[in-house]
């Protein structure tokens, strides 16, 4: 659901902003297969 997860980036960068300095929020739609082999875990 769009508007559930731009509430929860919306809320996530907020409480991010409180604590200290937010550079960026993006949020992939749908990310590659293989994408958690790269990320750390």
């Amino acid at each position: 659901d769009v508007g559930a997860v731009k509430a929860a980036t919306d809320a996530g960068a907020a409480a991010a902003s409180a604590v200290g300095e937010l550079i960026s929020v993006h949020v992939i739609p749908r990310p590659h297969t293989e994408l958690d082999s790269i990320l750390p875990d």
